[in-house]
């Protein structure tokens, strides 16, 4: 939901507006007191908190480029998999249990097509009401999502993924945002090895569409790139109540951590799609002869920027050549190519774990979101020659995947068939395009 819209009197920018006002009560807890976090304003408009007196901003990418590229912070580096065998022997120690993923495709919210986030487990909707259903009070989970709202930004902004792995970190009842904060900073800086002043919190507001849950967020941001979102679950809507709102049965702690941003931060490369895809990457690379020029690693700093959801991307595109001081045309052949196949092996993942989960392309309902992302995927590899097939990237991504999640493999054959059926029906649709456009050029001869 967007902020302004109401549900029953109820909208984000008033409970951000009443949280900030009441800050101590939402947002002050006791890790901020122990160590000295100082509170104060963005330019953007945002309250954060941090232990660096001379910081002014608040560390989003849109107040902050990516600070890390080129100079990761962390103790070292980690692939895809072992951030996770990382993530998961911490909060296992801190008493968490640790259980599988759920399946992409959801079959337990009638309301949904996809698994979204990592919470959406154990939600139950019973006449209009949501529950709970956990198989621990406290646990952490390697869920991979799908998310199809932000297919421009793909390959683009460097951190943009139609699907990705959120690594939730729940408490049902239990512990609280005290205990949630001192956990983040116990992973990041005890852990990671994240500098204690290279972290901002940042205030905010999460609510479900209908708010029938909603509470503070606490945001965690390092050299331009949110690492985690710590959503409360304390509030739900409630007519009679002061304010149009109660509090919940019970309290459920919705952490959802940024797998492949956490791994690229790590890193240091100069997108997110480097560092989480790794050899199937470097493999596309070599096959399409494609390598970032000097240009591209400039660009790449500054590519948080391109927001395209927020902000026309054209004149964003502009502004960032201004500032690099190159034509906009110069800038496009640089980044281009690459961006596009990035994308190719974001959505040949996306198309891999939905094929293993049930799913499959068609013109209805979330069929609709496989078949865009195929199609564009189709795309990209024939406007730009690329030596290589969706299939094979997606083979690439099932070898890289198979310590975490060895079901991919066994979904390949299933794949290859769906793949050559919708190549074929994407080549007609070209096939019938072209002759429908060379019919209206000859009217107008």
């Amino acid at each position: 939901m967007a902020d302004g819209k109401e549900a029953g009197g109820l909208n984000k920018e008033r409970l951000r507006k009443e949280f900030a006002k009441d800050w101590e009560k939402h947002y002050f807890v006791k890790l901020f007191k122990e160590k000295g976090f100082s509170r104060k304003s963005c330019r953007c408009g945002k309250n954060f908190w941090t232990l660096d007196a001379n910081r002014s901003v608040c560390g989003d990418s849109s107040c902050e480029p990516y600070g890390f590229i080129g100079k990761p912070i962390t103790k070292r580096a980690y692939d895809y998999v072992e951030m996770w065998k990382e993530f998961e022997k911490y909060f296992v120690k801190e008493g968490h249990a640790s259980i599988k993923r759920y399946p992409v495709i959801d079959r337990w919210r009638p309301d949904l097509y996809f698994t979204i986030a990592s919470i959406q487990d154990f939600q139950r909707v019973d006449k209009g009401k949501m529950t709970f259903e956990y198989p621990a009070k406290e646990l952490v989970v390697p869920q991979m999502c799908l998310r199809f709202n932000d297919i421009p930004n793909v390959g683009v902004t460097g951190r943009h993924h139609t699907s990705f792995i959120m690594p939730g970190q729940h408490s049902f009842g239990g512990y609280w945002k005290d205990r949630c904060i001192e956990l983040n900073f116990g992973f990041l800086n005890g852990v990671l090895g994240v500098p204690e002043k290279e972290l901002t919190y940042i205030e905010d507001v999460w609510a479900m569409p209908d708010f029938s849950s909603f509470g503070a967020s606490i945001e965690c941001m390092s050299r331009g790139l949110e690492l985690v979102n710590h959503v409360f679950m304390e509030f739900t809507k409630d007519a009679g109540s002061p304010g149009g709102y109660k509090e919940l049965d019970i309290k459920v702690i919705d952490t959802g951590w940024g797998h492949e941003r956490l791994v690229w931060f790590s890193q240091g490369t100069l997108t997110g799609y480097d560092a989480a895809f790794g050899p199937v990457v470097s493999w596309m690379k070599e096959k399409a002869g494609l390598e970032a020029s000097q240009l591209f690693a400039r660009y790449a700093e500054v590519s948080g920027e391109l927001d395209i959801e927020e902000r026309d991307p054209k004149a964003v595109r502009q502004e960032i050549a201004k500032k690099l001081g190159v034509p906009e045309s110069e800038l496009e052949k640089a980044v281009e190519p690459l961006q596009a196949l990035y994308a190719v092996a974001d959505h040949a993942k996306t198309l891999l774990f939905a094929v293993a989960d049930g799913g499959i392309p068609s013109n209805i309902g979330g069929g609709y979101n496989l078949r865009v992302i195929l199609r564009r995927a189709l795309s990209f590899v024939e406007e730009y020659g690329f030596k290589f097939t969706v299939l094979e990237v997606a083979e690439r991504h099932a070898k890289f995947l198979k310590p975490m999640f060895p079901e991919l493999e066994a979904a390949l054959p299933r794949l290859k068939d769906i793949l050559e059926v919708e190549k074929a029906k994407y080549e007609s649709t070209m096939e019938k395009g072209r002759a429908l456009v060379l019919k209206e050029l000859k009217k107008g001869m």
